[in-house]
């Protein structure tokens, strides 16, 4: 006959794997534990006041302090001793403290029922893993400074972070301004997701009417196809973008398509950085500073006249040497020349896609710290809150004065002439 042998649950083995390790001896200085006594006593005394405030009355008194009429009226209530001691993780470091109990169950409004982290730390823990602390880093890095009883497993970290999700769901959900005069659009492919997948997030920036620089769209896709950005820009619509006057982007059609379609009126603009790069790929070793120095003079010509002599001249140069090189520059010439149609403070600006791609610069490296993410939504969180997060370090658009003006003439047919006059 067989003996009889109980199966231990998950949650038990955890718990022996846990009691089994070895303790940290935190040896503090005298600074630090005085400090750290002063917040547990200060703690302590005021859950006790809370408790004496909700009772009434204080020790071995039978009616208190309030009118006779109102004792009658109140129920009478009764201490009931403390709760189980708790570690509650605050920014000194990690204090014990015991929740006093009253005969009927009652709320604490400084330590709510199974609280053991303060809102602060709540919001410090993520925002720690989103300047590249991973989940597994948390307990050996910070274990020290908090204190032995500190929560810092990998699942807490993971719970912490799950307000990221809700935070995303809300912002997609903002109403947005009628009018933006600038947006820049482009895509990046971050590791997360399944591995046999290929995770593209579509991203938006735009310039408001004041001259910041805004995110307006991150949506997760599989490529940039012309159905992915109608997308974008379709619920850019529905939420009340109703205007753009210029969209800057890279060479992929799929772009383009959608803004014809969905924003017919707004003008277009080709990155000059990314259109450099095309032509240069089409011409040989021998030839490429030759080449690089002739598009430098057209990107830096300081008019439109300037810009299309020099491009005439390139074409000439280069058509029976280069003549691939050269069909490049053609096919978007009227593209890659629309800012001058806009105020010469904003041209450095528009010309390139370059204030969204320093963006992505640094999303690479979190992304890279991170590997590769299991969720494709996890992946998408991370992206938006170091997106959100970079918004901090913007600083509005050189000539952001320029920024409602030029809207105005834009949107008044009869006023052409003075955005010509003002570029």
């Amino acid at each position: 006959m067989t003996k009889y042998r109980k199966n231990r649950s998950d949650a038990k083995r955890k718990r022996r794997r846990r009691q089994s390790r070895p303790r940290r001896n935190h040896v503090y200085s005298v600074v630090e534990s005085l400090a750290r006594e002063g917040v547990r006593e200060k703690l302590q005394h005021a859950l006790e006041a809370e408790r004496d405030e909700i009772v009434g009355r204080g020790y071995y008194e039978h009616g208190g302090t309030q009118p006779r009429a109102r004792q009658e009226a109140l129920p009478v209530v009764y201490r009931n001793g403390y709760h189980k001691k708790r570690c509650l993780v605050c920014g000194c470091g990690t204090v014990d403290v015991q929740v006093p109990r009253l005969e009927r169950p009652y709320e604490s409004a400084i330590v709510p029922r199974y609280e053991r982290m303060t809102p602060e730390m709540k919001a410090l823990l993520p925002e720690l893993y989103l300047h590249g602390l991973s989940t597994g880093d948390f307990e050996p890095a910070m274990g020290w400074l908090l204190g032995e009883g500190a929560p810092l497993s990998k699942a807490t970290i993971v719970r912490l972070k799950a307000g990221w999700e809700a935070q995303y769901k809300d912002w997609k959900r903002r109403k947005m301004d009628k009018e933006y005069l600038y947006v820049w659009a482009d895509g990046i492919y971050p590791k997360g997701g399944p591995i046999d997948e290929n995770l593209c997030l579509l991203v938006v920036y735009g310039v408001t009417r004041t001259g910041t620089k805004e995110l307006l769209a991150l949506e997760e896709g599989y490529r940039e196809s012309e159905e992915s950005w109608k997308g974008v820009f379709r619920d850019l619509k529905n939420r009340g973008l109703a205007w753009i006057g210029l969209v800057v982007g890279d060479g992929i059609k799929g772009l383009w398509k959608a803004v014809r379609e969905v924003y017919p009126r707004s003008r277009r603009q080709r990155c000059w950085v990314h259109r450099m790069r095309n032509i240069l790929d089409k011409v040989p070793d021998k030839a490429y500073d030759e080449v690089l120095e002739h598009l430098r003079k057209i990107y830096h010509a300081k008019s439109e006249k300037e810009s299309r002599s020099l491009i005439r001249e390139f074409a000439v140069r280069y058509q029976r040497l280069y003549p691939k090189a050269v069909d490049c520059l053609m096919d978007s010439c009227e593209q890659l020349l629309a800012y001058f149609s806009f105020p010469r403070c904003h041209w450095k600006s528009i010309k390139t896609t370059n204030p969204i791609e320093s963006l992505f610069s640094t999303v690479k490296l979190r992304t890279k710290a991170a590997r590769r993410m299991r969720t494709r939504m996890s992946t998408l969180c991370l992206v938006f809150q170091t997106l959100k997060l970079s918004d901090r370090r913007f600083r509005r658009i050189n000539g952001y004065n320029q920024v409602a003006p030029t809207i105005d003439a834009m949107n008044n047919s009869k006023n052409t002439s003075k955005l010509r006059n003002a570029a």
